[in-house]
């Protein structure tokens, strides 16, 4: 099935992407088919022009470059060479020549146009919590746009939440990498949140944290081509998810783990 760029611009525009915003954007565009005529690239352009016509030239949009293959391994990451292994859509944006990508061997964010520095440069050596890329993008009322597949299954701004919220199920991991500066090499700690190896883990998908938001909040979907592109309020799920965890602290899991607590 094919879509038109016309199309894509009246898709972005029904879900509300404006002059001004500040957009998150992930998912699988080859989920959505193909513009007749068009190569890959000309899709990723389409969309990427779109979008930027919408939000303008206060506007910023931020993609997840993330690469964490190299996650324990000595690979050094270079903030320049190394590539995204998030999606092609992503590494066409970070290989964009005004594009800033934040400083974290094994997941980063990649920002391109007005608050790009603000959003990825000087951040936390965490990928989340206060001066990370996520809080920044809150600050700025950032929008969440998934591409071609359920928001529910790729948002990882539900870890931020677990963060803000000190779930009990994870820790911080610090993690000595190698970091590739021109010709030097340089050792550096960064921290991911990651898992108790004890935990009986048995998620739910999200799906008892996106009920919880949709019975506050709005999760606008619109279809296009073979799929469709969802939307919704970075800060609205911030809100609602740290609010079902004061009473759930296990919402992101099917149900609460038997073998409590947790060990290293």
């Amino acid at each position: 099935m094919f879509y038109t760029q016309e199309e894509v611009l009246k898709v972005y525009q029904e879900l509300g992407v404006a002059s001004g915003d500040t957009i998150y954007v992930t998912g699988n565009f080859g989920a959505l088919g193909i513009i007749k005529g068009y190569s890959k690239e000309d899709i990723f352009n389409c969309h990427l022009s779109a979008l930027q016509q919408l939000i303008g030239e206060t506007g910023t949009l931020v993609v997840p470059t993330h690469t964490f293959s190299l996650c324990n391994s000595d690979t050094p990451f270079s903030l320049t060479d190394t590539e995204s292994e998030t999606g092609a859509f992503t590494e066409f944006i970070r290989r964009k020549k005004d594009a800033v990508r934040q400083l974290h061997p094994f997941s980063s964010s990649t920002a391109l146009g007005y608050k790009a520095n603000y959003i990825c440069t000087n951040n936390s050596k965490h990928v989340y919590g206060k001066h990370s890329p996520f809080d920044r993008m809150l600050s700025c009322s950032a929008k969440f746009v998934s591409v071609g597949m359920p928001a529910s299954k790729i948002v990882s701004l539900v870890h931020h939440a677990e963060f803000i919220m000190g779930v009990p199920y994870r820790y911080s991991k610090e993690f000595i990498h190698p970091m590739k500066y021109g010709n030097d090499i340089r050792y550096e700690a960064f921290y991911l949140s990651v898992l108790y190896r004890e935990i009986d883990v048995d998620r739910d998908k999200n799906e008892k944290i996106f009920n919880y938001f949709k019975e506050s909040y709005e999760l606008k979907c619109e279809p296009l081509g073979l799929s469709h592109i969802e939307l919704f309020d970075m800060n609205e799920f911030i809100d609602s998810t740290t609010r079902l965890m004061c009473s759930d602290i296990y919402a992101w899991l099917k149900e609460a783990p038997t073998n409590r607590p947790f060990q290293t």
